[in-house]
């Protein structure tokens, strides 16, 4: 393994990363983004148009000649709709594991730490490249949003602060996303801590960190926090708090701790 230049400039070096995971990651991410936007699309022509601005979900098939039949396919491409996001968050999470497990842990492992980075500019790199799929992911959310609401979008009417809500709600969903993938990290990285049971470590460790985690999270959302849109700007700090936690504790396993045997 080389010896890295640690007074040089990383953002290079972390830019090139954060472009070959995001060229590998994208084979997968990006066909199930452009079908939840399809799907969203193509409901929302379905959706029967609002008078109140709300919507109504009560989809039903034309069986007896009673209900219109593009109720029943608003309904089915809804179902679809939700089956996909739920599929593309799980994939996500999985793709960008994979790709850590694999190019720090795995296969690619030696050829990418023999090169001139450092193990900080490989991590920074991946959550870099992490940070840009879960902005992607909200705009691609918000789009299919807009997509479903077609129909409806001149008699969409919003409660007042819901801007407050709505960055809130942003600012959660950025930082929670990458804590999970940084929790992903550290599994890994814990799990290849053991050379001969590792999945039992990794077991472990998930069983241990979450319930820590969720413990701290409960008592301070139970005890100190207000139960209204500002709690999501403090929960939005909690998952942040706890990213830095679980990138540092990656770091120094990899860092002084990796064993690639």
């Amino acid at each position: 393994m080389e010896n890295k230049n640690t007074s040089r400039n990383p953002f290079p070096w972390i830019g090139k990363v954060c472009k070959y995971e995001l060229k590998h990651s994208s084979r997968i991410l990006v066909p199930i983004y452009i079908a939840i936007i399809a799907l969203a699309l193509m409901t929302g022509l379905f959706i029967p148009v609002s008078s109140d601005g709300g919507f109504n979900f009560s989809f039903t098939f034309n069986i007896n000649g009673n209900e219109n039949w593009t109720d029943g396919l608003a309904g089915f491409f809804f179902m679809i709709y939700w089956i996909i996001i739920i599929v593309a968050g799980v994939v996500t999470i999985s793709v960008i594991s994979k790709r850590f497990k694999h190019g720090l842990l795995g296969d690619e492992a030696y050829l990418n730490l023999s090169l001139p980075v450092t193990m900080g500019e490989h991590l920074w790199g991946r959550i870099l490249t992490m940070f840009i799929w879960a902005v992607t992911s909200l705009v691609v959310m918000m789009i299919s949003f807009i997509a479903l609401c077609i129909k409806n979008l001149s008699v969409i009417h919003f409660e007042e602060g819901w801007l407050v809500t709505m960055f809130g709600v942003i600012l959660f969903s950025l930082s929670w996303s990458v804590c999970i993938h940084l929790f992903t990290y550290l599994i890994n990285a814990i799990g290849h801590l053991s050379k001969k049971h590792r999945t039992m470590a990794k077991l472990i460790a998930i069983i241990a960190i979450t319930s820590v985690t969720s413990r701290i999270t409960g008592s301070i959302m139970a005890n100190w926090l207000p139960h209204d849109a500002i709690m999501l700007y403090w929960l939005a700090f909690i998952g942040l708090i706890f990213s830095v936690i679980y990138g540092f504790v990656t770091y120094f396993i990899m860092e002084l701790r990796l064993n690639l045997e």
